[in-house]
């Protein structure tokens, strides 16, 4: 019977997961589309970005370089003419028209008329026959002019501002205007001894910056270039793009999504209880080992289908079995633990006089400092063999009940007078409303005990500066008390595991030392002993509220919860 109804069940799964087979494959080509999306586009345009960046960056230099080298060309002529002191040319040549005559020095040679040229008028001339052939032009300026033709524009005054506040040896940025884009490159010139010859103004020295030489180049045929160039990157890219995604597509459908397709198949026959089910799956990969396990599983699954039903009872009666042996053991470990905790009480207590002995008769301070330490730990293991004895006594049924009518408020007070040095110590305020005076039957050493473990654990495991609040309210059938912390907080599906023995969910998150994990076991116990009940509501992060409810009369006297 139990074996249909697990077939039942599994049957169950397998028709929802036919149900979900087309959204499954859906979902897992969306992903890979996504992915690719994600990673290989964004990659693959980053990288089409950046080459075309670098080419613009290399047009950029070429451009520089083009400027530098017209420049000192310009610089080199000049340097010549200066250094030759000028050129003689025949001032009713073609190339002399239109020229402005700074010097009235002239020589007449064969009836001809020859005027000397200075370097800026060469320069000038130059200049004019190259805007002619729309290649390029040059300008000689000054911001000390002598001829008013020379006159800065504002780029070309800036730099030759900047050039003598900064020393820079050039400057260039590329300019838009109507006619296109150009490229204005500019250089110091710079006073030399052969100069000085026409430049005779005092204050004129070697060395000094006399004016400067700006380049013009158009570059709107180059900017024309560099847009074809980024146009036909462009469908580069998006071609390379579509045959990556495409290829890849092409490879993961063939390679994932048909093998997991067969392999679908088969584990949906071997759902449907047909165990001669085979997947043949030629891939020379991991899918086609997959194939292979799946294979055998499927015939490890035939040939022990016979014998499951003997194995199942055969186990069941070995757990059985187990199970009574544990029975067997875990009283044994009861009674062990109940007289191992007795005796070493004993000795405990005998060390505790000693200590306490030499505590008053020994002086020295380092001595004294030990003894603190060894006082603290035997405190401490003291406080865990009474944890270990009293849950010993409630797991065996044997704790010793002394009932009595008590104040239950008066007990919280007297619980929180115990453990406010502790709450003091981290800065930890507890609030008690205390409702007057509430008698009911319990034990109250015991329901003490209760109280000051809950209250440790409140302080235990809240932040300095935080607060614990306890309430006590009465109904018709008994009392409700209440500890509540703001503390770390306890998940859903752990309240109930902290009541059990050993279990030290709190201790672990928190980061603190961990302790035996009975407390709350032996709260448990003693308030189940007294027919109540505890449990715990909780909220991580922000805090957990333990409540523990006492009748006022007990129905089941003297009988003790065992968790």
């Amino acid at each position: 019977m139990r074996e249909e109804r697990g077939r039942e069940t599994y049957l169950g799964e397998v028709m929802d997961l036919r149900t979900e087979r087309s959204t499954l494959n859906f979902s897992l080509r969306r992903k890979f589309l996504l992915v690719i999306g994600i990673v290989v586009i964004p990659v693959l345009g980053a990288m089409f970005v950046w080459i075309g960046f670098q080419q613009e960056r290399e047009v950029m230099n070429q451009i520089i370089h083009q400027a530098r080298i017209l420049a000192k060309q310009v610089v080199l002529t000049r340097q010549w003419i200066s250094d030759c002191g000028g050129v003689l040319v025949d001032e009713k040549s073609k190339g002399a028209q239109g020229t402005v005559y700074f010097f009235e020095n002239k020589v007449e040679i064969g009836g001809k008329v020859y005027r000397r040229f200075c370097p800026a008028m060469v320069t000038k001339k130059l200049s004019q026959y190259a805007l002619r052939e729309a290649l390029y032009r040059f300008h000689l300026t000054s911001l000390d002019l002598l001829n008013p033709e020379n006159a800065p524009g504002p780029f070309e005054e800036e730099s030759l501002k900047r050039f003598e506040r900064e020393g820079l040896k050039e400057i260039f940025k590329v300019e838009k205007t109507r006619s296109g884009k150009y490229f204005q490159y500019m250089i110091p010139l710079i006073l030399k001894e052969s100069c000085l010859r026409c430049h005779t103004r005092k204050g004129y020295k070697v060395g000094m910056i006399r004016g400067g030489l700006s380049v013009f180049l158009p570059i709107h045929h180059i900017d024309a270039s560099l847009k074809k160039r980024y146009f036909q990157l462009f469908i580069a890219a998006l071609a390379l793009i579509f045959l990556t995604v495409l290829t890849l597509y092409t490879l993961v459908n063939r390679l994932v999504v048909r093998p997991v397709r067969r392999l679908e198949r088969m584990a949906r026959e071997i759902g449907n209880g047909n165990l001669s089910a085979r997947v043949d799956i030629r891939t020379g990969d991991e899918f086609e080992i997959l194939g292979r396990t799946f294979n055998a599983m499927a015939e490890n699954l035939s040939q022990s289908h016979e014998h499951l039903q003997e194995k199942v009872e055969q186990a069941t009666r070995e757990l059985m079995k187990a199970y009574q042996e544990l029975q067997t053991l875990d009283k044994l470990k009861s009674d062990f633990l109940s007289n191992m905790s007795h005796e070493l009480r004993t000795p405990l207590t005998a060390i505790r006089g000693g200590v306490d002995f030499l505590k008053r008769t020994i002086e020295d301070r380092d001595k004294q400092e030990y003894l603190k330490i060894i006082d603290k730990n035997l405190s401490r293991l003291t406080y865990l063999v009474t944890e270990l004895f009293d849950f010993s006594k409630i797991e065996a049924g044997k704790m010793e009940w002394h009932f009595s009518r008590e104040n239950i408020s008066a007990l919280v007070q007297d619980a929180i007078d115990m453990t406010r040095p502790l709450a003091d110590e981290k800065g930890i305020v507890m609030r008690y409303d205390n409702p007057g005076d509430i008698y009911i039957e319990m034990d109250l050493e015991r329901i003490e005990q209760v109280l000051v473990n809950l209250l440790d654990n409140a302080i235990k495991f809240s932040d300095a500066g935080k607060e614990i609040r306890l309430r006590v309210e009465e109904n018709e059938r008994g009392v409700v008390v209440s500890v509540k912390d703001q503390g770390i907080g306890i998940p859903p599906d752990k309240r109930e595991e902290v009541f059990k023995k050993f279990y030290t969910y709190a201790t672990a998150a928190k980061g603190g030392k961990s302790g035996t994990g009975l407390g709350l076991a032996i709260c448990k116990g003693i308030i189940e002993g007294h027919g109540g009940q505890i449990w715990v509501e909780s909220e991580l992060g922000k805090g957990s509220t333990f409540y523990f409810f006492l009748p006022k009369q007990r129905e089941n006297k003297g009988k003790a919860f065992v968790p």
